[in-house]
């Protein structure tokens, strides 16, 4: 009987203390954002141990909280902690309160950095998701850095859908190529470096500068229209942290490259990696001008891989609404790497062009980066920033082939050996001006204007072939085709101008409580003009001629040159025009009005309506020795054309946690200048020339994506996407006896169906209080895509010199199967913190080049890469950070797709090692 009775008294005792408890709920607005909700801030009741933090809409709730008053307490880093006493807590019921938050002058700086820092990570990037109407991805600098990321290109490769080129620094999204993407800086068009992509080479960009990356693969108005894979937007970073100066070092090596003793290198070049001459020396063709030896050089050095970063920022505060920051960064990195493996051109029938049994490739490349952020803010509702961005690349590849090749060395007894040096040279200066104005509760006036300037050189590429006689142990210089000895130069500059200017009008307000949708006008200009020119210096050889591989200016000098063993010729000849070089001079003009209504019809119903009208005008003009375009040959090509491209975004709030989009949009792709141009790049191994008969491709794309949001940093995906390419632009292969012969042709039309799931989840998570924390997270995503390019008008084709190989093809870079995923460790102490993460990516099999000339398709084999990156902060302002990445160097290959699978091309990349240490001033 006692111990029933002990059991009903604790009964009714608990139910008692269980009525004795409330809530407090309510949302938290940020002043500083006009109003809008402050998510991850801190809610304390006051003299407990009960808290909570706001959530993605500012909203936040405290459950079982004993009965009483209390004083409430908002707190977020930067701004003023806001104190709400005589919070009465009744048992059973809910004290609602509602705060607003703002900033104190003095706090003003760290708010602004909080902002900022905010941008960059994960949990706000997914706020950003999860509000926009819009489908886009974004990577924040936080898990950039948590992934060992190093640039742009290796950013964007940890997109859902997104996989790098092997051996390029482009990417493929969705199966489409360079072609069907576009790349912006803050949202303005950026050019490309390079005369054979259209877009910019993302790894010029390193993550120092960056403060997120953004891939948008489904459109709206607001989005260039020359665009089918998806827009890749880097946003620069913006001053952060505490006023002061941080320092960055770093060194690592290659595992391939340091084994080799007798690292090559070009003589000529130099190690900060620029260039002394750009243009020829040589302005007499009967003088030898050349001060540089013809053979690589043995540097003999230990080829270590160094980066220095230095980063400074300061905040000038006027008043309590007006301040002016400034963010400085400058940086240099380089690398050696070293591959060894095959490249051989074998052919349906059994037959071979050149054949490499031995490849070996000496790069070394580096990188040099000075940025520039500045940004005045005139007052909460107005603010200017101007952003200056130079990148000086500097890529130096020294090439030595060993094998037979048709019609040089293809007899028994006989190599030949290939040497080709080639120093690329790329500067990229970026200016841009932009302004935000808010006007009222109703008007945004956005503003934007840039200048762009791009240079890229190849100066001095040498290429030799020697014929290497093995009974007799002797090396003789190819002759026949004067291009087999030469020297080439060649220049490109492009001027790049950018201007919009876009007018937004709020239904019911700007705040999100008012806002009942928008409507937004917009006009946008572009104008590109490109200059190239190239020149070739041919050693012409009447006949072969015994030569040292290593000292071949022991032969080929000023000596010779006068007693005929050899004379310079040029693409033009001997004659009196042979200093003229090949040129192709390129203009496109576009002038854009976009017009977008943004709809909210319920609490959970949002719809995006909107159109483009594109004017676009493209003229390329060339003169080389095979062609010109002067008014013989039909003059300059010019191609103008006119779009309205609709687009269509819905978004449905199945509850709090569920999204529900559909997009739709049409867009096209325009040829580039390079690919319409019949200018003939070679390669060691290959050519590769334009085609004036391209036309436009026109693109239809749709997307459907389910969103769940467990979290705040958590967030699980599915999409289905599709889209149909008519007239689809690819690379495609000409006949050829020997190397490779590319070029470019609308194969038919293209059909692309695929699935992406993304994850963002934690497995375990504990955090004891603001200083005290751990958390292992995983990520992952998936790609499976379907994609078939149909073959139409082969007869038009052949015309073109091109002989197609069946009926349809999967899309060339289209991997059907892409993976994605990571796990990561975080433990935080005070002001110590420990990351390590673990990265897995994986690619199957995908075509590498269309087959044609009765070839099937060359196929690269399926790639998996694993990467390790571990982090340590002990304090404030030092940490150290180690990097191990490419762990299970897998062999990369391309092979014909014929029963026996030969081989084509086989190397390593090898496994990079870095360590890093960073001190903030």
């Amino acid at each position: 009987m006692r111990k029933t009775f002990t059991v009903l008294a604790l009964f009714f005792i608990g139910a008692i203390f269980a009525q004795e408890t409330g809530t407090i709920a309510g949302k938290l607005l940020d002043k500083e954002s006009n109003n809008q909700p402050l998510p991850f801030a801190n809610v304390i009741v006051g003299g407990t141990a009960k808290g909570a933090s706001t959530d993605f809409d500012g909203l936040y709730e405290i459950t079982g909280v004993p009965v009483g008053t209390y004083t409430l307490l908002f707190s977020f880093t930067g701004y003023q902690t806001v104190e709400i006493p005589n919070v009465v807590v009744e048992a059973d019921k809910v004290a609602v309160v509602d705060a607003t938050m703002g900033a104190t002058a003095a706090a003003l700086e760290e708010v602004v950095i909080k902002v900022v820092t905010n941008r960059e990570r994960e949990e706000a990037l997914l706020l950003e998701q999860k509000n926009a109407i819009q489908i886009e991805q974004k990577i924040g600098a936080e898990e950039l850095s948590r992934k060992g990321v190093s640039d742009a290109t290796a950013a964007a490769a940890k997109i859902s859908g997104v996989a790098k080129q092997e051996g390029s620094n482009k990417v493929y999204v969705r199966g489409l190529g360079d072609r069907y993407n576009s790349t912006t800086l803050n949202n303005l068009p950026l050019p490309s470096n390079d005369p054979r992509y259209k877009n910019i080479s993302l790894d010029l960009f390193p993550t120092d500068i960056i403060q997120n990356l953004g891939v948008s693969k489904a459109f709206s108005n607001n989005q260039n229209g020359d665009v089918g894979g998806a827009n890749i937007n880097i946003n620069s970073k913006v001053f952060e942290g505490k006023s002061g100066f941080k320092v960055s070092v770093s060194s690592g090596v290659n595992s391939q490259a340091v084994e080799n003793k007798d690292f090559k290198t070009i003589d000529g070049a130099n190690w900060i990696g620029i260039a002394d001459h750009t243009d020829p020396k040589l302005t007499d063709l009967t003088v030898y001008a050349f001060d540089d030896n013809l053979a690589p050089n043995k540097s003999g050095i230990v080829p270590l891989n160094l980066g220095v970063s230095l980063d400074w920022g300061k905040k000038y505060n006027f008043g309590d609404e007006s301040s002016l920051s400034m963010f400085l960064v400058g940086s240099f990195s380089n690398g050696y790497n070293y591959k060894d493996g095959s490249s051989i051109n074998f052919n349906n029938d059994g037959t071979f062009g050149s054949s490499y049994t031995s490849a070996e490739e000496f790069d070394y490349s580096n990188t040099k980066v000075a940025m520039g952020n500045f940004k005045y803010k005139i007052n909460l509702s107005n603010d200017i920033s101007y952003n200056t961005f130079l990148v000086h690349s500097n890529s130096q590849k020294v090439q030595d082939y060993l094998g037979t090749k048709p019609d040089v060395a293809d007899t028994d007894g006989e190599l030949a050996r290939v040497v080709q040096q080639t120093q690329n040279q790329n500067l990229l200066y970026v200016n841009q001006l932009i302004s935000k104005h808010e006007i009222g509760k109703s008007f945004d006036i956005d503003l934007g204007v840039s200048y762009n300037l791009v240079k890229n050189d190849e100066p001095n590429r040498k290429r030799n072939i020697f014929i290497i006689n093995t009974d007799e142990d002797v090396t003789r210089l190819a002759s026949g085709t004067p291009r087999n000895n030469s020297r080439y130069y060649h220049n490109l500059k492009e001027d790049d101008l950018n201007a919009k200017a876009t007018i937004t009008r709020y239904f019911g307000g700007r705040a999100k409580d008012e806002n009942k949708g928008k409507i937004t006008l917009a006009y946008n200009f572009r104008n590109t003009t490109r200059d190239f020119e190239a020149i070739y210096f041919d050693y012409n050889l009447p006949s072969t001629i015994v030569i040292d591989p290593n000292n071949l200016e022991a032969t080929l000098n000023q000596a010779a040159l006068d007693n005929d063993v050899f004379r310079f010729t040029t693409g033009f000849g001997f004659g009196e025009n042979a200093l003229d070089p090949f040129t192709y001079d390129a203009n496109k003009a576009m002038n854009i009005a976009a017009l977008g209504v943004d709809y909210k019809f319920s609490e959970k119903f949002y719809a995006s309506v909107g159109g483009r009208f594109e004017d676009v005008k493209m003229e390329v003009e060339w003169f080389t020795n095979l062609t010109n375009s002067d008014r013989d040959n039909g003059g300059p090509l010019n191609i103008d054309e006119t779009y309205f491209l609709p687009s269509l975004n819905l978004k449905y709030n199945i509850n709090e946690k569920n999204i529900l989009r559909l997009s739709a949009s049409q867009t096209y792709t325009y040829p580039q200048f390079k690919e319409v141009a019949p200018f003939v790049y070679e390669g060691i191994d290959y050519l590769e020339s334009g085609n004036p008969e391209l036309k436009p491709s026109d693109n239809y794309n749709i997307d459907l994506k389910w969103e769940i949001y467990p979290q705040s940093d958590e967030l699980i995906s599915a999409s289905v996407f599709g889209k149909q390419v008519n007239d689809a632009i690819n690379r495609i292969e000409r006949i050829s006896a020997a190397d490779r012969n590319f070029t470019y042709a609308n194969l038919g039309d293209a059909t692309i169906a695929g699935i992406e799931i993304e994850v963002k989840k934690n497995i375990y998570k504990n955090e004891t209080d603001d200083d005290k924390s751990q958390k292992l997270s995983v990520g992952g995503n998936a790609t499976y895509m379907y994609t078939n390019l149909e073959f139409k008008d082969t007869d038009k084709l052949e015309d073109q010199g091109i002989l197609i190989t069946g009926k349809d093809s999967e899309l060339e870079g289209a991997a059907p199967l892409l993976i994605n995923s990571d796990i990561t460790y975080r433990s935080v102490n005070d002001k110590k913190e420990f990351l390590a993460t673990l990265v897995f990516a994986y690619q199957t099999d995908k075509v590498f080049s269309i087959g044609s000339n009765f070839n099937n398709n060359i196929v690269q084999k399926a790639v998996a890469n694993l990467d390790f990156i571990m982090e340590r902060k002990f304090n404030d302002q030092i940490g150290i950070k180690f990097k191990a990445t490419n762990l299970l160097n897998p062999k990369i290959e391309q092979i014909r797709d014929v029963p026996q699978e030969f081989v084509m091309r086989s190397y390593q990349r090898g496994i990079n090692f870095s360590l890093g240490l960073n001190y903030k001033f």
